[in-house]
Order: structure tokens, then sequence, then C-alpha cells
């Protein structure tokens, strides 16, 4: 039996939003404590293997957490099911294609081909 409906979509969110909020913090704090900023070393950065699937995660959870507010707007104020369902269909593939692309993009790196 499902007794909160919304809890869980509530709870994903918030956990995606901790998840940017340190990743941001993390990136923040290494840009700063590094030596001065070049192209140089935000392709070492991003390249990196920790780099790279940080980036995907990053990624992954902003998209995650897009999905919801999205969703949950698109719920309450598109009413007609087939413009519902049109809407929520073209953010799922957007979202999606941004997450596999970003991944294909590391993975493309990490192999040397980028």
């Amino acid at each position: 039996m499902r007794i909160f409906l919304g809890q869980r979509a509530w709870l994903l969110q918030r956990v995606t939003a901790l998840v940017l909020l340190v990743l941001l913090a993390l990136g923040a704090a290494t840009l700063l404590a590094g030596p001065p900023l070049n192209y140089a070393r935000w392709h070492a950065l991003a390249t990196s293997t920790h780099g790279a699937v940080l980036i995907v995660v990053f990624f992954a959870a902003l998209c995650l957490h897009a999905w919801i507010g999205i969703r949950d707007i698109t719920l309450d104020y598109v009413h007609p099911p087939v413009l519902r369902l049109g809407v929520l269909s073209i953010v799922g593939v957007l979202l999606t294609a941004i997450v596999i692309r970003v991944g294909l993009t590391m993975a493309a790196h990490l192999a040397g081909g980028g």
C-alpha cells in the first residue's frame, strides 16, 4: 500500500539538491585551492577518472532534480492529458539525452579520444 505518494519524489529532490550542493562546493574548493585556472587545468580536472565520474554524477543529479520539478509543475498546471503527456515526453527525452551525451563525452575523454 502506498501511503505517501509524493513523499518519494519530495525526498529524491532534496537528496539530489544535496548532491548538487556538495559537488558544487567540492568543485569550488578544488578550483580555489590549486594553481591559477587555465585551459590545461580545466582539461586535466575534467579528464581525470574522478573528475569525469563526478561530472557525470553532477549532470545526472541535475537532470533528475529538474525532472522532478518540471514533472510536478506540469502535473499541477497542465490539465489536458494529451498535452501533459507531450510536455513530459519532450522534457524526459531532452533530460535523458543530456545525461547520455555527458556520459559519452566523458567516456570518450577517458578513452583518449576527446
